[in-house]
């Protein structure tokens, strides 16, 4: 019986910051092929090795292989492909995600064909297709391929690049849950009770960012902001919470833009026994809202601050005030939810004031976890386009939080004293208040 096959390449690091979540984007593609009766199965390289991975794929022998690439994990793509090339030599290696939808060019050599953008639909029906007609890597042009949104190929002298879509929120009503059967939830609860002591899994809700963040990169959702239906949403929170979860991870970028739909989410959420944490923008926050958040099973938000310097934040074209920032924080605070905030340093046209401007107002808030980083830019982003002389190629994989990937004005070694010191501050500050 013909197969597909859908690697999320990621590794387990074992690092201090590292976050494991079943990856959701393979989750709903096998949601989508089972609803076609196209088997498949997920093969989350998260607690396997190499090695291990590559006899399940060549046991499954699979005619399709989807990989998953960000810019994280492209090296790792990139290899587990080389692997399938040799192992699996007639299989059809598929590439899509972030890093395959800004650079198709650079996958479409190791890759036979690249899905960009929301493919949701698209690729099952690719794969249903090829199946069906019987066709087979070499001769894919015998298929209607400009019938798949977001297909991309440039092979014996063919061209094709069909225009990637978004798709709906009346579309998305019909998509089925996402497929969480191939998952290892043991090893991924036992993970997080050891951090934290909860059983935390991710969900997501909302599609898309209507803001242009000078550092942010949507390639996959975009700017267009679209919301889940709410019954869906907790048909989905019933599933995992049968799965062992008890608590969410709600992994939206603007889960709280939307304050009526924030709202119907709270009220169906109380009296369902999980908690939930989530990121939040600092606009709009008020005591009603924090209020309703807290009962229905906010634990936790993380709030991009990013800086304590006005002029950054319009450097940075983040349409947000520091007042608003500070409203947000103390808002959740009294609220009874923990409040962590994420800060930028080292911001390219910043100053040495504008950076201790930073230091000095995470210190004066009411937070219960901070974490500095310099710019990262993510390909797609304005910040990539301004910084130049960077190696796109390249795997940023470094964990190390105060790693330039661009020539930086900013001297490495005193960012990370300022760093550290800032957080023992913060640590002292805590301790003084938790005694």
């Amino acid at each position: 019986m013909p197969r597909v096959a859908l690697v999320y390449p990621y590794f387990r690091t074992r690092s201090a910051t590292e976050l494991l979540f079943p990856p959701l984007g393979e989750a709903s593609l096998a949601s989508q092929l089972r609803k076609l009766d196209v088997e498949s199965r997920i093969f989350d390289c998260t607690f396997e090795s190499f090695n291990e991975i590559q006899k399940k794929l060549g046991s499954y022998q699979p005619d399709i292989v989807g990989i998953y690439s960000m810019v994280t994990l492209s090296r790792n793509a990139f290899r587990i492909a080389e692997m399938v090339r040799s192992v699996l030599p007639e299989s059809l290696l598929v590439a899509g995600g972030p890093l395959p939808t800004l650079y198709p060019d650079r996958y479409s050599g190791p890759f036979d064909i690249v899905f960009r953008g929301e493919s949701d639909l698209s690729f099952p029906r690719f794969c249903r297709d090829f199946f069906d007609q019987k066709v087979s890597r070499k001769n894919l042009m015998k298929m209607p391929l400009e019938n798949y949104a977001g297909l991309f190929m440039e092979r014996d002298g063919l061209s094709v690049q069909n225009t990637t879509i978004h798709y709906n929120e009346k579309e998305l009503e019909d998509f089925p849950l996402p497929y969480r059967g191939d998952f290892d939830h043991s090893a991924y609860q036992k993970v997080w009770s050891r951090l934290d002591g909860s059983k935390t899994t991710s969900i997501i809700t909302t599609l898309g960012c209507p803001f242009n963040c000078d550092f942010c990169s949507r390639p996959v959702f975009g700017n267009i902001f679209r919301r889940r239906n709410l019954t869906s949403v907790f048909e989905e929170i019933e599933q995992i919470r049968l799965l062992g979860y008890n608590n969410l991870w709600i992994a939206d970028d603007n889960f709280t833009l939307d304050l009526k739909y924030l709202k119907e989410f709270c009220v169906g959420m109380v009296g369902r026994k999980i908690g939930w944490s989530c990121l939040s923008r600092v606009t709009g926050i008020t005591g009603e809202i924090t209020a309703m958040m807290k009962q229905s099973g906010c634990k936790r938000v993380y709030l991009g601050l990013e800086t304590g310097n006005q002029g950054t934040l319009k450097l940075m074209n983040k349409k947000a005030t520091i007042d608003e920032g500070k409203n947000a924080v103390q808002q959740f605070h009294n609220a009874g939810i923990e409040v962590a905030a994420f800060f930028i340093v080292g911001y390219p046209g910043e100053s040495i004031e504008s950076i201790e401007d930073t230091f000095k107002f995470a210190l004066t808030l009411p937070l219960d976890d901070i974490s500095f980083n310099v710019p990262f830019p993510l390909p797609g982003s304005k910040l990539f386009e301004r910084v130049g002389k960077i190696d796109i190629n390249k795997d940023w994989n470094e964990e190390n939080e105060v790693t330039f990937v661009y020539e930086s004005e900013f001297e490495k070694n005193w960012l990370q004293r300022r760093i550290s010191e800032t957080l023992q501050a913060f640590s002292e500050k805590k301790n003084k208040s938790n005694p």
